[in-house]
Parts: structure tokens; sequence; C-alpha cells
């Protein structure tokens, strides 16, 4: 069973989410053993549902800026504001993640250094123009509030975007090509537009 499911069913602390935001949650986060961070808990349901829908071997570390959510019973909440990079970096230094939840609507980018290479990032309510800016950066390989260089993709959906993280790009993506036969546009052509033909091993 998915978060979505789980969720639907749940019985405990109550946890709000646009219903857009479960799908994404099902499509985008890999169900095996993960590490993964939440940001902004609420009343903690979604903590314990993470809890119930993840498999064996997980870990879920939570943080929120109001006290009181430390206090809540079993979650071991950390207290630190996501806009706070030094609060961020003395409650999870040290700390690495598969997969990164921010329900907290900053869009703070404090939490993306302590997220894996390969792992995701979600944003639920995003704001409309970062997320733009971030789509439009990466389609022109150009700086941006993110790390481009570390950006592999962006899914957009109603209410939450994901960004998955790769491992820091040194040189421009190449344009390469394959096969044997160019009997249109010879290889000459391609080879002088600086596309690099791929030898395999």
């Amino acid at each position: 069973m998915g978060y979505r499911d789980n969720w639907l069913s749940h019985a405990g602390a109550v946890s709000v989410h646009e219903e857009s935001t479960l799908h994404a949650f099902d499509r985008s986060i890999p169900v095996r053993p993960l590490s993964l961070l939440l940001a902004g808990v609420g009343n903690g349901g979604a903590v314990e549902v993470w809890r119930d829908t993840l498999p064996e071997g997980s870990t879920i570390t939570a943080v929120d800026a109001d006290p009181r959510a430390v206090d809540l019973p079993g979650l071991g909440v950390r207290l630190a504001d996501v806009t706070d990079r030094e609060a961020v970096g003395g409650v999870l230094r040290g700390l690495w993640f598969d997969f990164v939840i921010d329900s907290t609507g900053t869009m703070a980018p404090n939490l993306w250094p302590f997220l894996r290479a390969g792992g995701g990032y979600l944003w639920e309510r995003y704001k409309a123009d970062m997320i733009v800016g971030l789509v439009q950066d990466l389609a022109a390989d150009r700086d941006s509030w993110l790390p481009i260089e570390e950006v592999m993709r962006i899914d957009v959906y109603p209410g939450c975007a994901v960004v998955e993280k790769r491992n820091p790009r040194v040189v421009p993506y190449l344009q390469i090509m394959t096969g044997n036969f160019a009997d249109i546009t010879g290889e000459r052509v391609y080879r002088e537009a600086g596309v690099k033909r791929v030898i395999p091993a």
C-alpha cells in the first residue's frame, strides 16, 4: 500500500495535503528502505502515515519551526526554521537523506545540501514563480536558486513539485551520436557542429 491509501485510512493525528500531492508521493517516492526528511509536521499526522508506509529499515527525521511540534509524543521532531541556514545545519549536521518533503511553504533551499544525489525533493504548496523560474533556468542551463548543475529533472503537479538531484555536472551536456549510416545528413556535418560519437567499450 502506498502513502495515499494509508493516509485515507489514517485514524491518528490530523494531516492536510492537496489531492495531487498524494498522487505525487506515490509516483515519486520509491517503496524501498530510505531516509526521509519531513519539514513542517503540523499535528504530526504525516509522520505517523510515513512510518506506516515506508518499509523496515527506513528512517524518518522531522523538523519544524514551531516549538510545540517538538513536544508531540513519539515523533522526535527537531526544532529548526528551514529559512535559517545555521539552525538547519545545527540539527541536521552529518545527516543525509534519500528524499525531502518540505511542507513549510517557504521553498527555502537550505535543506538541499542534505539530499543525496539520486534523491528527490518535494515542495508542497510551492511558489509558482520560483518553480517556473527553476524550470526556465534548467532549460537555459543558467544559475538559479538551486544549483542547476545538480538538478536532473523537475516534475510539476498542481500544488507540488519534485526535483531530482544529480551529482554535480562539471561540464555541459554533450550532444552525442551513434549508428553507422548517415544517408541524409553526413556524419561530418554533425562533427563540425560539435557532436561527439559514442564509442562503446
